[in-house]
This record gives C-alpha cells, structure tokens and sequence, in this order.
C-alpha cells in the first residue's frame, strides 16, 4: 500500500500522514485507530513502532509476553516486501510449530 493510498483512506493529505510518520506532528488517538484498521493491524503495534529508542522498555509482563512477541512479529513481516520471503517465513513459523 502506498503512502497516498492509505492517507486517503483516513481522510488526510500524503504530506500529513508523512508528518505523522516522521514525528512533526502529534496524532490524535482517533486517527491513529484509523490508521491501525486501514493498514489492518492494532494500534498498540504502530505506537510500538514509533516509540523512542532510547526509553528502556517495561519490565516483561509474562501473561502479555505472547502478545508482545505477535506485535513485533508482526512488525517485522510487515516489513517484507518480497511475497516469496513472506512465503518462506510463515511455512518456517509453520514448520516450527508443529
């Protein structure tokens, strides 16, 4: 999906949603839910990925472990471009679990 693709679906220009995605300017949480549900994942992952680097994260939660580790599995993949290797991964995570 495009940039100017999914800014369309919210409702806002290409350059705003590039303002949201570089951290110039902040973003109400009613449009980050939208943005969440037109690129169909949470919106605990997209605040994940943007939040600081330098923040240590918080102590594990181990009843929220699996769900941190599917959020950041996800993130991941969602960064594969090549349908071949998203492929790939998913008969490996296939094969792994069974």
């Amino acid at each position: 999906m495009t940039q100017k693709a999914l800014a369309r679906m919210v409702g806002v220009t290409g350059a705003q949603l590039h303002r949201y995605e570089m951290g110039t300017t902040r973003i109400a949480a009613s449009r980050l839910i939208s943005i969440a549900s037109a690129l169909e994942i949470r919106p605990d992952v997209l605040i994940t990925a943007g939040a600081n680097e330098n923040v240590p994260p918080p102590a594990p939660d181990l009843q929220s472990s699996a769900g941190d580790d599917i959020a950041e599995l996800l993130q991941v993949f969602c960064t594969i471009t090549d349908p071949k290797r998203r492929s790939a991964l998913i008969a490996v995570a296939k094969m792994m679990a069974g």
